[in-house]
Formats: C-alpha cells, structure tokens, sequence
C-alpha cells in the first residue's frame, strides 16, 4: 500500500469511527464495525490506531481541528462585520448530514470528561472571540465575558443538542433549511442585545438595569 493510500485508508477509519460513534456511542461500537464501515481489515484499524482508545482519541482530535477552524472563520466573520453565531457557522461550514454534529451531541450529553474539556477549550476560544469583536466594536463584551460567552455558548450548542425536540415543538428544523433561516432570523434579534448601539455605543442589556458591583465606580 503506498503512503497515499495509507493516509487515505486512515482517514476512512477514523471518518468511519466518527460516524458510529456519533450513530451509537463509542461503548456500543466495536473496532470491527468501525473496519466493515470503512471497508478495510480489522488489522488495518490496529495498525493505524492500535486500540479503540487509539482511535477514539484520533476522532477527538480530528472534531477538536474542525472545531478550532470554525472558531476563527467566526472570528473572522465577526471583525468584517458578519457576525454569526457558533451554530450558524457551523452549518454553514459542515456540510448536511455530517457527523460531528451528533457526535457532540451524544458526547455532551453523556457527562465524559472529554466533553468537559473540550467545553472549557471552546469557552476559552469564545471569550477571545467576544473580547476580539469588542475591541473591533462589532460586539460588546460586557464587564463580564466569561459569563457572557458562556451564556452565548449554551444557546448555541442548546439548539445543537435540543434540535429534534425543538422540531417536535415547533414544527420545523432549526438547523437546516427555512428552519434554520428563521431560527438564524429571531437568534439574531436576541444577540442584538450585546451588539452596540449606533447612536451611544452602549450595551442595552446592560443599560436596562442598574449597574452590578462589577459596573459601579
């Protein structure tokens, strides 16, 4: 087998992971499984991976890459004035259908320390972001932006996690389609609240109360 072909017959095995685990749940998934997805040897997963735990790891790093490229196509997107929120980019940047999405999902909602950490990486990440945008004045960041970025954090990976229900109640997805449009549209005018006003520059959320002790001088 040439490099290429190895590297190729890598990526298939971990795509293959990524998606029975995001099917199933990594205890319910069998490194044979994961080899008949992928259409190779039960010995070519051992060969690449060496064991499940090998491969799990892989898969975490490969979401974790994803994850890093969509939050700086968001901060990007920000500082040109195109503010997005983390689920809108990353429907936008996954293409239908792809596994991460449930993988998260079900990895979020298990209480693995893996989902702690990653958590805490993203959190660190939206915090930079927020604090990027609110020096580029596209975003205010507030006297408090770890909260406030994990308040934005739990709206977006909320309509993640809660998307089937939602469309049970609702009567339409919120992450594709019409559906996502409107749930974009109305998201949109909640976050409106942190974004500058035009004419003093202001946070309303904020100005909409009395100051907290963090605020007052």
């Amino acid at each position: 087998m040439s490099s290429v072909d190895d590297r190729t017959a890598r990526a298939r095995v971990r795509d293959a992971a990524l998606e029975l685990f995001a099917e199933h749940g990594e205890d319910a998934v069998t490194m044979r499984q994961i080899a008949e997805r992928a259409g190779v040897s039960a010995a070519l997963v051992v060969h690449h991976f060496g064991s499940k735990a090998g491969l799990r790891q892989a898969v975490v790093e490969h979401v974790r890459d994803r994850m890093d490229e969509l939050f700086d196509l968001s901060t990007d997107s920000g500082l040109t004035g195109e503010w997005s929120s983390i689920a809108e980019v990353l429907q936008q940047a996954l293409p239908e259908g792809s596994p991460v999405i449930p993988y998260l999902r079900r990895l979020m909602m298990t209480g693995d320390p893996l989902a702690t950490e990653l958590l805490s990486a993203w959190h660190r990440r939206t915090v930079e972001t927020f604090r990027a945008w609110d020096e580029a004045g596209q975003l205010l960041a507030g006297p408090d932006p770890e909260t406030r970025a994990a308040l934005a954090m739990s709206s977006d990976l909320g309509t993640l996690l809660l998307a089937d229900h939602w469309q049970q109640v609702l009567g339409y997805d919120p992450l594709h389609g019409d559906g996502f449009a409107r749930w974009a549209d109305e998201a949109m005018r909640v976050y409106a609240a942190i974004l500058p006003t035009p004419d003093t520059g202001t946070d309303t959320a904020i100005g909409d109360r009395p100051p907290s002790s963090k605020e007052r001088p």
